[in-house]
């Protein structure tokens, strides 16, 4: 059952999350060298935050500026969340106060690192649809771009969430076993 207004009410509450991955944008604008227009880092309402910049007829600057979140944010929560689950998984008595709001920075980072349908849609226009684009970048791309609209079609399931309960769960587990 879908709660009208729920959405807003995750994004105002996982509020960093939208921020990082308006920030992952604009880095890989930055690093690929595609001006940036503007950004808006967090707004409330639909979408919550957004970059602007130019359109790129080079298929892996759109790729890597349509998934970069997925990348900065995934890595960005884990590094957050480790130090604290470590120790918990361990079986240590860890009582730092910083523990939850640690772990809600590192959830609302996770469960905002799916690309959203607007990145979708930008590959789908500048690489799938473009014809100066060859063949092999559309066949690698295209998988991508269904999987992204799976996760936003799985958000209405709390996949993103499902999402960094497991990131966040697997990743220490990882690490505890080295």
């Amino acid at each position: 059952m879908i709660i009208p207004g729920l959405g807003l009410v995750i994004s105002i509450v996982t509020f960093p999350g939208i921020v990082v991955h308006e920030f992952a944008h604009q880095i890989f604008c930055r690093l690929l060298r595609i001006p940036v227009f503007r950004v808006v880092y967090f707004r409330v309402g639909n979408p919550c935050g957004y970059v602007e910049h130019e359109a790129s007829q080079d298929p892996l600057k759109v790729f890597l500026t349509s998934t970069g979140p997925f990348f900065i944010n995934t890595l960005l929560g884990i590094l957050i969340l480790t130090p604290v689950a470590v120790p918990v998984l361990k079986f240590r008595e860890y009582a730092d106060p910083l523990n939850l709001p640690l772990v809600w920075l590192g959830f609302s980072i996770l469960m905002h690192a799916f690309p959203s349908t607007g990145d979708a849609g930008n590959m789908v226009e500048q690489i799938l649809k473009n014809k100066n684009v060859g063949i092999l970048p559309r066949i690698l791309s295209a998988p991508v771009i269904v999987l992204i609209y799976l996760g936003a079609f799985g958000s209405i399931f709390w996949l993103d969430l499902v999402y960094a309960a497991a990131v966040a769960m697997l990743i220490p587990n990882l690490l505890t076993m080295l």
